[in-house]
C-alpha cells in the first residue's frame, strides 16, 4: 500500500499541484512560509501524533520521492515555526513539497528513503494518499 501511494504522488503531480486532500489529523501551513537560502520556516504544523516534516524537490513537475532535501521532528499535536534545514539553498521559483512523515520506529531520527520505504512512512489523508503541500520558493508567502 505505501509502494502504491508514493506511485500515485508521483504520478499524481498535476492533482498534487491543485493542493492535498484536507485531512482533520494533519495540517502544513504554507501562508507565511518563509525561505531563507538552506533554511525554509513553516507557521504551523498539525500531525496526530510524533513524525516529521519533509522536503522534497520537484522537477519536471514531479516530485523526487523516496529522496528528500530535509526535514525536521515534530512532537505529535500542533507546532509553530517549524525550521528545517535543506542541503542546499532553495532556488527562488523553483516548487517544493513539504511532506508529514510518522516516527514509526519511535527512534526521532528520520529513516525513510531509499531502500528504506517500510519506516517512517508518510502521513496518509482521508483518501490513504501522502498528506502534501506545494509552494515554490521565493514567492510572496508573507
Amino acid at each position: 500500500m505505501l509502494k502504491q501511494s508514493i506511485v500515485a504522488l508521483a504520478l499524481g503531480s498535476s492533482a498534487l499541484m491543485a493542493g492535498p486532500a484536507l485531512a482533520d489529523h494533519l495540517n502544513i501551513a504554507t501562508d507565511g512560509i518563509q525561505v531563507d537560502g538552506d533554511t525554509v520556516t513553516i507557521p504551523s504544523v498539525l500531525i496526530d501524533e510524533p513524525g516529521f516534516v519533509v522536503i522534497h524537490e520537484v522537477l519536471d513537475g514531479q516530485p523526487v520521492v523516496p529522496a528528500s532535501i530535509g526535514h525536521a521532528y515534530v512532537e505529535g499535536g500542533t507546532t509553530d515555526s517549524v525550521e528545517i534545514t535543506t542541503e542546499y539553498p532553495l532556488e527562488d521559483g523553483a516548487d517544493y513539497i513539504a511532506m508529514l512523515h510518522y516516527d514509526t520506529d519511535g527512534d526521532g531520527e528520520y529513516s525513510f528513503g531509499e531502500g528504506m520505504t517500510d519506516v517512517d512512512t508518510p502521513a496518509l489523508n482521508a483518501e490513504d494518499a501522502p498528506y502534501v503541500q506545494p509552494f515554490t520558493a521565493g514567492d510572496s508567502m508573507m
